[in-house]
């Protein structure tokens, strides 16, 4: 299911049907904001059997073997290189290799395509065998290149992809998808769409699990309590996450999130509390910006961002 995204859904079927389609595309933006569902979505649009006698942008049967394959992770056109399923912490020459050698077999059908999760998570030695793939594409290839943030990516494979952006989805839409698809009141789907903060695989973990809600409303109501905690209770909060690089990332989110409702509270009353949030906000937005990148020390930049927020 995918929530959102309709104008790069559009661009791509654009490309696609008019056949321009580049033998590589960057999808950047938050994590669970949809990027690696639109690749799939992609991949069946290519894949699919039936492909072409739909009207629907990016149309797939879903039926036939090709979609059934794809469903199920298996098909051999669709390669996959993810450093969440395989728990690495970054993409070494061996992922390159593997790359190559796939790109160089001939598609079973008429495109071989491969999926990269986080391609900011490349050594240079990878990086650099990855882009000889990138400079001599075979026709039959293409590559679907998935990062947090486009900057983290080397600008020598951003300048040969196109690329494209993904933002949270507005909490309206995000309510109307969750209460068509899942058949809840609008009450519970605006609550889960407010917890989601635009993202809609969060949204989707959610609106599946009241024990994850009231997990993430108990972590929410922790993260809004430091906004008034003295510097030695946000000392002493720094030094339980010191090894905890994904609770620091999720305690950026989740102040974030805090801030922009209050902006949006705050704002039509114009007053100044609109303006002290805003300046926290953008304060916050560049410390997470350095905190993702990868040669960032992750706990100084999270020390300094807890202590200057007041």
């Amino acid at each position: 299911m995918i929530i959102g995204h309709q104008r790069q859904i559009q661009l791509i079927d654009l490309h696609l049907r008019s056949g321009a389609m580049s033998h590589a595309y960057l999808f950047s933006g938050a994590r669970h904001a949809g990027k690696m569902t639109v690749a799939k979505k992609v991949a069946a649009a290519l894949l699919c059997e039936k492909r072409g006698t739909g009207k629907d942008a990016l149309f797939s049967c879903g039926a036939c073997y090709a979609c059934r394959m794809i469903k199920a992770g298996t098909h051999p056109d669709m390669v996959m290189i993810d450093t969440e399923e395989t728990r690495k912490t970054l993409l070494h020459l061996e992922d390159a290799h593997h790359i190559r050698q796939h790109a160089a077999l001939s598609a079973y059908g008429k495109t071989r395509i491969f999926i990269i999760r986080d391609v900011s998570k490349i050594t240079r030695e990878a990086a650099n065998a990855f882009l000889k793939i990138l400079e001599e594409p075979r026709r039959q290839a293409l590559f679907l290149l998935l990062a947090r943030v486009a900057d983290d990516v080397l600008a020598t494979i951003r300048s040969r992809v196109w690329h494209i952006r993904f933002w949270p989805v507005s909490e309206e839409l995000l309510t109307a998808s969750i209460q068509k698809e899942y058949h809840v009141s609008w009450e519970q789907a605006a609550k889960t769409a407010r917890l989601a903060d635009g993202l809609p695989g969060i949204a989707m973990r959610l609106v599946a699990s009241a024990e994850e809600q009231t997990s993430l409303d108990k972590e929410r109501a922790r993260v809004y309590a430091l906004f008034d905690a003295s510097i030695a209770e946000r000392m002493k909060f720094a030094e339980k996450l010191r090894e905890n690089t994904d609770g620091m990332q999720k305690w950026f989110t989740e102040s974030i999130a805090i801030l922009q409702n209050k902006v949006h509270t705050h704002l039509p009353h114009r007053g100044r509390q609109a303006v002290i949030a805003a300046d926290q906000c953008r304060m916050l937005m560049e410390r997470e910006e350095q905190f993702l990148k990868p040669y960032g020390v992750k706990r100084i930049i999270f020390e300094d961002a807890l202590i200057k927020l007041s």
